[in-house]
C-alpha cells in the first residue's frame, strides 16, 4: 500500500473507531440504569480517555512514533470494556498495524 493510501485508511479507521467508543461511552450512560456504580464509571472512562488519545494522536500531533503510540495506546485502552465484541479486537489490531507501519514510513523516509 502506498504510504498516501495507508495514510488515509489510518486516518478514517483512527476516526471511525473514536468515534465508537465515544458513543458507546455516550449509550453506556444513556441506556443503563443511573445506579453509577464503579464498573459503569470505569466502562466509560476507559472508552472516552481511549477515544480522546486516539483523537488526538491522529490530529494533533504530527505523523510520527508519537501519534502511532498515542493512537495505540488509545485503542487498545478503549477495547477493554469492548473485548467481547467481534468487530472491536480485529479493528484495534488493524488501527495499531497501521499507525505503526505508517510511522515507520515516516522515519524511513528522508526529509
Amino acid at each position: 500500500m502506498s504510504g498516501d493510501g495507508l495514510a488515509s485508511a489510518t486516518r478514517f479507521l483512527v476516526l471511525a473507531l473514536s468515534i465508537l467508543y465515544a458513543l458507546a461511552a455516550v449509550a453506556g450512560f444513556a441506556l443503563l440504569d443511573f445506579d453509577a456504580t464503579r464498573g459503569t464509571v470505569l466502562w466509560a472512562a476507559l472508552l472516552t480517555g481511549g477515544a480522546a488519545l486516539m483523537f488526538v494522536g491522529q490530529v494533533a500531533t504530527p505523523a510520527g512514533w508519537f501519534s502511532a503510540v498515542l493512537v495505540s495506546l488509545g485503542a487498545a485502552l478503549g477495547a477493554l470494556p469492548l473485548f467481547w465484541t467481534l468487530i472491536v479486537p480485529i479493528a484495534v489490531a488493524a488501527v495499531i498495524a497501521c499507525s505503526i507501519a505508517l510511522a515507520r514510513n515516516q522515519a524511513a523516509t528522508p526529509a
